[in-house]
């Protein structure tokens, strides 16, 4: 993968995915580096800014899907919320694109999505959840964007606060019933009207069987 000079900290910082994968990360200062980075990595994702330096944006990925030996490349621009920045994009043939400010989690899943890095499983599940001790004694529903061993990213309308212990318990896609312990590690809003969250859970206290069970499911 082929990061922008700058968006390599930041990216790092609130993602465990790319670690976890194994993926090998450039870094380029300007356009014109991207194009020899890319010529001699062939890397599968690219992630740069509308206003990188040196060449053109249009020109640089005009050079690129032009080429047999280089277009087989998924990019993502960050732009401005522009008007004009968004026919750029456009222009660039982008696969996708962000508008600043960007949401992390919303760039990860997309990353993740053209890495074609599936260590996750998505479905649809009931959650029962025990919160500062009190017990909610309905189930709340939610959608699990990303599942593994060592924890999950759900979907939401109640608001929860980051540090909140979670008692889970939901069913695995093939029937089997697991439950354990976890703490909302992150907190991004999605949505305002109407309102909904995602939160990324740290499982901190979760049975080796159970663990042994979410990855298997994944796995498959």
């Amino acid at each position: 993968m082929l990061l922008a000079h700058g968006l390599k900290k930041p990216i790092m910082e609130k993602s465990t995915f790319l670690e976890r994968a194994g993926v090998a990360i450039f870094t380029a200062a300007t356009n014109d580096d991207i194009l020899k980075v890319h010529k001699k990595e062939k890397v599968d994702l690219i992630v740069t800014r509308l206003d990188l330096p040196g060449i053109k944006c249009e020109e640089l990925f005009s050079l690129i899907r032009k080429s047999p030996e280089l277009r087989e490349v998924s990019v993502i621009l960050i732009c401005k919320d522009t008007l004009a920045h968004r026919e750029r994009c456009r222009k660039c043939n982008a696969n996708a694109f962000f508008t600043i400010p960007v949401k992390p989690v919303l760039l990860h899943l997309k990353m993740q999505q053209f890495l074609n890095i599936a260590p996750r499983k998505s479905y649809r599940a009931a959650l029962a959840i025990a919160i500062s001790g009190k017990f909610k004694n309905r189930p709340m529903p939610f959608r699990t964007e990303n599942v593994s061993g060592s924890g999950m990213l759900i979907r939401a309308a109640e608001p929860l606060s980051k540090g909140d212990g979670v008692y889970f318990s939901f069913f695995l896609p093939n029937g089997t019933h697991v439950t354990g312990y976890g703490e909302i590690a992150r907190v991004d809003t999605v949505s305002t009207s109407p309102e909904a969250f995602l939160y990324g859970i740290k499982f901190t206290d979760v049975d080796p069987g159970v663990k042994s069970l979410i990855e298997a499911a994944v796995n498959k």
